[in-house]
């Protein structure tokens, strides 16, 4: 008797205690016990009568796949809390009577439990079919830091999901499965077939070495003893460009202070016609030392980066013994780097320059702002980036923008972020050190949503003040507009 009290005691407390949890205790357990796991069932639609059309897909062209929840904690009965994820496609059908779907902005939609959701005991799984516009080719379609949220509660990132490791919540494509239409030609490459067709490759000589390939390469015999280092310091290059060369020289294993000293002038007559351009040059390596004959200093620089593509990094002591004549081909020689959509540090952009200077590329298109974030500091206009440059999980968007890109509800990743205006003057000071220029782009007028957004909380706050003049100076929102249209980007 007292035995079977105490159990019925014990039950009644776990019940009591699971009824009793709190709004963020649902949240915290349920972003720790639950696992979601993509699979793409299909991507050819016409061979597998998907109702695209019916959907409303464009061009009548969808793709199905599966979402799988898994609980791997306690049972999960209750039913307000939301599950949000993040997809690129438009999601055009969830099959599942227990969960409805709505997308709020963007690719970032809500999963809701109805009242018809069976809850998921410990170990169970769900299966969910999804139909998305278009077609999901690539792993990297499917988003990570799906989260969970109670309006009575802060939100959760999926334990699981909160990485960059795909393979931890995607299946892999099957080659079979990369068909988008029945007429589809498209294979998968993998490492395997990309080596098995480049078999006929052979080793190159070391002139090839150089990247561009010059226009002219001449390779003696033997080799110049370097194991003393590089001096460079007499080279006709500014005090900047000289420090650039030395950091790639120390980068690439050379002595920071070194004895061989490399000689150059800027002589556009001693060159052929044809490198008489911006950065052409001649440089000579024999027995007797390094010599530059260039057109101007970004001549004067390339000819040290071809220097250094001589080098054997494994063993930086020697040069070989060669004569290159080069100039330029394109005068536009170009990297583009998006940090709107996902941010990229300073430290991050100033490597992307160091490899873009090694290989002599001179124009550097910074996408500053878009949709997803602005990444500027604009000094007067501090709302550019106290909310455009920030992502958050705030329905209003009053204090950032919402979530997009797997950046989940928090702003401590790549989601959030931008330049002082300080980091942009280094980033302009260290390309042009490089001899790169920076082209800067504002996406406007369309891809602004950051910046709308941005500036109608610049106009809340001055029209609260009754200062109507500056609330609309900025204001890129028309407030008579009443048109219902979707972007491209799937933004209002």
């Amino acid at each position: 008797m007292f035995r079977n009290s105490m159990i019925s005691l014990a039950i009644l407390a776990s019940g009591m205690s699971h009824a009793a949890q709190t709004p963020q205790q649902l949240v915290d357990r349920i972003s720790e016990d639950l696992l979601i796991h993509y699979q793409v069932e299909t991507n050819n639609s016409d061979a597998n009568n998907l109702p695209c059309q019916t959907l409303g897909a464009d061009w009548a062209l969808c793709n199905k796949s599966v979402m799988t929840l898994s609980n791997q904690g306690q049972a999960i009965k209750d039913k307000d809390w939301s599950l949000y994820i993040h997809s690129v496609r438009i999601i055009l059908s969830l099959d599942s009577e227990q969960f409805t779907i709505a997308r709020l902005t963007g690719d970032l939609y809500e999963l809701k439990p109805t009242a018809k959701f069976k809850g998921l005991e410990q170990g169970e799984s769900l299966d969910i079919p999804v139909i998305g516009e278009y077609w999901q080719l690539f792993e990297s379609d499917f988003m990570p830091r799906a989260f969970v949220h109670h309006e009575q509660a802060e939100p959760r990132v999926l334990k699981q999901m909160d990485t960059e490791d795909l393979s931890q919540f995607v299946k892999p494509i099957a080659p079979g499965l990369l068909k988008r239409v029945s007429t589809d030609n498209n294979t998968l490459m993998t490492p395997k077939t990309r080596f098995e067709q480049n078999q006929d490759l052979s080793q190159l000589d070391i002139e090839s070495h150089i990247v561009p390939t010059p226009n002219q390469v001449r390779l003696g015999k033997g080799s110049l003893d370097i194991s003393q280092g590089l001096d460079f310091t007499s080279l006709p290059l500014s005090n900047k460009a000289l420090e650039a060369i030395e950091h790639r020289a120390v980068t690439l294993g050379l002595a920071k202070q070194g004895e061989q000293k490399v000689y150059g002038d800027i002589d556009p007559d001693a060159l052929d016609s044809k490198l008489q351009v911006s950065g052409g040059y001649q440089l000579s390596i024999t027995d007797r030392g390094i010599a530059i004959a260039a057109f101007d200093e970004s001549g004067m620089y390339y000819a040290v980066q071809s220097i250094f593509s001589l080098l054997d990094i494994t063993k930086p002591t020697v040069l070989p013994l060669v004569d290159v004549a080069d100039a330029p081909r394109y005068q536009y020689r170009g990297v583009m780097v998006d940090v709107a959509r996902n941010f990229h540090s300073k430290s991050a952009i100033f490597q992307t320059l160091d490899q873009m200077a090694a290989y002599k590329l001179n124009k550097f298109h910074l996408h500053l702002t878009d949709d997803e974030g602005w990444r500027l500091e604009i000094p007067g206009l501090p709302e550019l980036t106290d909310i455009g440059a920030k992502r958050c999980f705030d329905k209003s968007e009053t204090r950032c923008l919402l979530p997009q890109l797997g950046s989940g509800p928090t702003s401590d990743n790549f989601g959030s972020g931008f330049f002082s205006r300080q980091d942009y003057i280094d980033i302009l000071q260290y390309a042009a050190a490089r001899h790169i220029e920076v082209i800067p782009e504002i996406d406007m007028p369309a891809h602004a949503r950051a910046a709308v957004v941005s500036m109608e909380a610049r106009h809340r706050k001055y029209a609260k003040l009754g200062e109507m003049e500056k609330a609309n100076e900025f204001r890129l929102l028309d407030p008579q507009d009443t048109s219902n249209v979707t972007t491209v980007q799937l933004r209002p």
